[in-house]
């Protein structure tokens, strides 16, 4: 407490008198302010993992010298201060799932407060680096076949993998374990975030006497693709196994589990090398570059929400639909295909047209033209294709036969004709697969609508793999995002 100054206080002794509290004749101390040296950290709101990523401060009005500190969750700075960095995110981050990382900069100057400025990142594979091609050095066309996709879907140059195959249609027994250790090779050197293999014209379509015939025992010829999904496992496979990214479904009851992406999957099973196979391919090489220009220009109009046409659904057992739908049954296959009237009904997005006698389409009763199909599931004659589709941009479709891809290189077979037609992609049966061993169609369509990639909604709609299937079409193409 201050005292009065007065005239007796010096009388009252000696020495000087009290006058005031120390603390009032100290210096009050300086209390730092808002500078406002920095306004934002900036920075891509995506990267590469182990790719060199700018950071750097965008000033402030403050007039102040000042001093930049960065902190990252992961990685190598260039420099631990500074205005303008460069980070390096690991190479090992992000192998199936992106990885979402939020970086930090912290600015001092002297009088001031530090300023924290931060900023998300993402950090991922896109999928065309996820993503190997496959092409046959020996069959004049494959390599050109397969720039022609990698310029397309920028592919890394680097991801193109050249196996040998003196048969552009058939590997025997002995010759795909070789073969596949090649192929398995060059997705080792890309990295363990390969999710896609993706064979072009020119590489072998089936592989013989390795699995065993679902019904009769004996050795068959299956798919290449198929076998070649299941990585290091498929030496190894002697039957049809269960596919592992298959998900259950109702057809009759129209219940469907929700798209499980595919790097998610991966990411619960990280010590399986499965991957997801579609291939690039047509009756020449020729037909598999304008495969890829289709391709691309479907995605144009998916990308402005511009698809268009009419979903064709052909059953053939009748208008009273079957009462059971035991698996692997006439009756369940019939299910599948009654199954995606209901997905597209329920979607909305377009006019459907089902017939279910057994007439296919083309022949009367059932409708005799098809145009501006957009989608199509039905069946059944065998391998043949009853030429009455006009194809629209995009168009994803299948026709249930136990030969419906027995060469997708020929003139006969259904996805071969429905290719040169004009197809954007399709699948089918490279030999016998019985009704268990075709996709279920309403899933397939299920999952296109929800967001999934061609690829990912073949492989989590076909209940058996190392079989029958084969998957013709990019296998990123994604129409719904």
């Amino acid at each position: 407490m201050r005292l009065p100054w007065l005239p007796f206080a010096l009388l009252a002794g000696c020495g000087p008198g009290p006058v005031g509290d120390t603390a009032d004749l100290a210096t009050p101390d300086l209390v730092p302010g808002e500078c406002a040296l920095v306004k934002r950290l900036v920075a891509p709101s995506e990267a590469l993992p182990g790719a060199k990523v700018p950071l750097s401060v965008e000033e402030g009005a403050s007039g102040h010298a000042y001093e930049v500190r960065w902190t990252v969750p992961k990685g190598v700075l260039s420099a631990p201060t500074g205005p303008s960095v460069t980070w390096t995110p690991p190479p090992s981050v992000a192998t199936h799932v992106a990885e979402p990382m939020m970086l930090r900069a912290v600015a001092s100057a002297p009088g001031c407060r530090d300023e924290t400025v931060a900023a998300p990142i993402t950090i991922d594979w896109p999928p065309p680096h996820r993503t190997v091609v496959i092409y046959n050095p020996k069959a004049a066309g494959s390599l050109e076949v397969a720039t022609h996709y990698a310029d397309f879907r920028r592919i890394p140059p680097d991801h193109l993998c050249p196996v040998a195959a003196a048969d552009p249609g058939l590997l025997d027994a002995a010759a795909f374990p070789p073969w596949l250790a090649t192929a398995l090779g060059c997705a080792t050197t890309v990295g363990p975030h390969v999710h896609y293999l993706v064979p072009v014209f020119g590489v072998p379509l089936k592989v013989a006497g390795r699995i065993a015939d679902i019904a009769r025992k004996t050795p068959v010829t299956v798919s290449l693709d198929a076998l070649l999904a299941y990585g290091s496992s498929a030496p190894g496979l002697k039957t049809v196994v269960p596919n592992p990214y298959y998900q259950s479904a109702d057809s009759v009851a129209g219940l469907f589990n929700d798209h499980l992406p595919f790097g998610e999957f991966r990411a619960m099973n990280p010590d399986d090398d499965y991957f997801l196979v579609a291939r690039i391919d047509g009756v020449d090489a020729a037909a598999a570059k304008k495969l890829v220009d289709r391709t691309a220009a479907a995605e144009i109009l998916a990308a402005a929400g511009k698809l268009a046409g009419t979903v064709y659904v052909d059953g053939n057992r009748g208008a009273n639909h079957p009462k059971s739908d035991k698996f692997g049954s006439y009756e369940w296959g019939e299910w599948n295909i009654l199954g995606v009237e209901t997905v597209f009904k329920r979607s909305g997005k377009y006019p459907i047209v089902a017939d279910y006698d057994s007439a296919e389409f083309g022949t009367a009763p059932a409708p005799l033209k098809c145009p501006d199909a957009l989608y199509y599931a039905g069946w059944y004659s065998f391998g043949h294709y009853n030429d009455v589709f006009t194809w629209r941009p995009g168009a994803i479709g299948g026709h249930l036969d136990s030969c419906s891809a027995c060469n997708i290189r020929g003139i006969t077979d259904w996805s071969a004709v429905a290719l040169q037609r004009g197809i954007t992609a399709t699948f089918g049966a490279v030999n016998e697969p019985y009704v268990a061993g075709m996709p279920d169609y309403d899933q397939l369509f299920h999952y296109l609508l929800q967001g999934a990639t061609f690829g990912e909604a073949g492989y989590q709609s076909t209940v058996y793999g190392a079989w029958m299937m084969v998957f013709v079409g990019d296998p990123l193409y994604r129409p719904y995002r």
